[in-house]
């Protein structure tokens, strides 16, 4: 009835039984014509209909109007909400997308002392850290003629037993250790000039003052002094042989151009 009757408002009430004239007179007054009544076991369901108001023809030019625009704005604001959820989407899958991409780990910087070789030792510094046994130390100086360049090798010192024929330096009784340092070193300069080469070997109780060159076969005394007649490029490589009371601390020295001069120190 209410699809056919499009002049009419239609409204449904229920009231319990033996108050429906009540109902009905109430009804009445507000305009609402009784259209149907069916009874029920408890409950009376009637059906009222009344004439709907006819707006003047100005007020319905108007609502068309704001119908227009507020379906315009409608539109308007459905498209840019869909702009929006859209970006947002795309924005929220790049996202997933890049955060369950792997990403290549950054590649761990170049540590500089890593290229640094560590059987080189530094001896530029004044005050630099003695070298260790089997380390290389560069020996580089200036001088009137060009420049001096060496590269000394000493290894840890080898015990040995000393022969019948041992030499101990100053004609001394033998101490409990001998030990020979090979050592290797090389001239890269064009002219040596160097005046003068002095060793010596200490330990922690005698310092360098008790302990003595020995010579013994190829284990010689006084041997790093050939240097200064080494040739461009040349190597020299020997062992060097001291006599002492412990290995303890035990420390080799290099000190070029005289006692006073620059000195090279190896340690364990």
């Amino acid at each position: 009835m209410i699809g056919e009757d499009t002049r009419h408002e239609v409204t449904e009430i229920k009231a319990i039984r033996g108050t429906e004239s009540k109902k009905i007179t109430s009804m009445q007054q507000e305009g609402w014509e009784l259209v149907t009544q069916e009874k029920g076991g408890l409950r009376t369901t009637m059906t009222f209909r009344r004439p709907k108001p006819k707006p003047p023809w100005r007020l319905w030019a108007a609502l068309g109007g704001v119908g227009v625009i507020l379906v315009g704005i409608m539109t308007v604001g459905a498209l840019v909400e869909g702009d929006s959820d859209a970006s947002t989407t795309d924005a929220v899958a790049a996202s997933n997308v890049e955060q369950s991409t792997p990403q290549p780990a950054p590649e761990p910087e170049a540590d500089p002392s890593s290229s640094v070789d560590p059987m080189i030792c530094d001896t530029t510094g004044l005050f630099s850290d003695p070298c260790k046994f089997g380390q290389t130390a560069i020996y580089s100086k200036k001088v009137r003629s060009g420049e001096v360049k060496l590269e000394i090798t000493v290894g840890a010192p080898v015990e040995f037993t000393l022969s019948e024929n041992a030499i101990i330096a100053y004609d001394l009784p033998p101490q409990p250790m001998s030990v020979y340092f090979p050592i290797t070193v090389k001239n890269t300069s064009p002219d040596l000039a160097v005046s003068m080469i002095h060793t010596q070997a200490t330990n922690a109780e005698q310092g360098e003052y008790d302990v003595r060159e020995v010579s013994d076969g190829d284990v010689d005394a006084f041997a790093i002094s050939e240097v200064m007649r080494l040739p461009m490029g040349e190597t020299l490589s020997i062992k060097e042989g001291w006599n002492m009371a412990t290995l303890e601390g035990i420390e080799y020295r290099v000190k070029i151009n005289g006692l006073s001069g620059y000195t090279i120190k190896f340690t364990r």
